[in-house]
């Protein structure tokens, strides 16, 4: 009798038992090589072979991530990548004509004005400027 109060108690026969959550996904996952080169193309040929997705799936979510960055810079936006740091759009101020000097000359010559401008900027991470330190770069 105490046998049965145990199992009811919840202790499991090892043998029904089946792993779940992560266990049971990295036993799906395959053993891919990384692309040689990375274009859009074979990432997501890597991605539909690690993943199981079509490639044409694969690709309309590389180009919706893709889009999805692209529309947060240009709502002045700071987007984050992951580990690797983030996009924006910097604002360079405009500035005034000026004289200036040759220097080699030292003739006098008037600067022209520049108008404001907007420049795409990218800001590494701290920790992936690191890792790239211990990377193995092809020559």
């Amino acid at each position: 009798m105490t046998k049965e109060l145990i199992r009811k108690k919840g202790t499991q026969n090892p043998e029904k038992t089946k792993p779940t959550g992560a266990a049971e996904k990295k036993k799906e996952e395959k053993k891919v090589a990384l692309p040689e080169s990375y274009t859009l193309n074979s990432m997501a040929n890597y991605i539909a072979e690690l993943k199981g997705f079509s490639k044409k799936e694969a690709k309309e979510i590389l180009e919706t991530v893709v889009n999805l960055i692209e529309s947060g810079v240009l709502q002045g936006e700071r987007v984050p990548l992951g580990k690797i740091g983030k996009i924006y759009a910097k604002v360079k101020p405009a500035t005034k004509a000026r004289m200036g000097r040759n220097p080699i000359t030292g003739e006098e010559i008037k600067i022209a004005a520049k108008k404001a401008s907007i420049t795409p900027r990218f800001t590494f991470s701290k920790g992936f400027k690191e890792e790239v330190l211990k990377a193995k770069i092809k020559k």
